[in-house]
């Protein structure tokens, strides 16, 4: 069993809330399918917008979707699916509690998703190195702590990219 599914299973989504007014329940089915998938058709009706955050206002579900998601992007993916991951942990590291959340006592979902990427910090360097680098540095930029690191990367990587 791939690693992203058994990190999908270690929570328990119907415990937590969802961006569309459920319990995360749901959630469970949606990040299978998309782990899953092997073309851009079979992700039709399966989106993690809407649910982990709603207009960069995140949900309770949103800090336990990032170990997830990292683990997938060191896995084999579709692109699109690579992609809509990426989209979602730019939108959790710069995102913001929902009124609700903060109501709920959970003020803080930003910086949790912040924490919980540090931890997989690594898997963005790789993405960056081998796959959307673009995409992996404007996640970076929110998260990591270690400017020399960072620039470093960016350096390296952009002297490779040059002709």
């Amino acid at each position: 069993m791939r690693a992203s599914i058994r990190e999908l299973r270690r929570h328990d989504w119907s415990a937590l809330r969802c961006g569309c007014g459920q319990s995360g329940a749901h959630l469970a089915e949606s990040f299978s399918r998309l782990l899953n998938a092997r073309s851009t058709q079979e992700t039709i009706g399966y989106t993690l917008e809407n649910h982990l955050e709603v207009q960069s206002m995140l949900f309770e579900v949103a800090p336990h979707a990032v170990p997830v998601m990292l683990t997938a992007l060191g896995e084999d993916l579709h692109d699109s699916v690579r992609g809509h991951f990426l989209g979602m942990l730019e939108y959790l590291v710069t995102g913001e509690s929902h009124q609700s959340e903060i109501e709920a006592g959970r003020p803080d979902l930003e910086e949790e998703c912040i924490a919980a990427v540090r931890e997989g910090i690594v898997v963005l360097y790789t993405e960056a190195a081998s796959g959307d680098a673009e995409a992996a540095f404007d996640i970076l930029e929110f998260v990591d702590e270690d400017e020399d690191r960072l620039g470093y990367y960016r350096s390296v990587l952009a002297a490779r990219r040059s002709p």
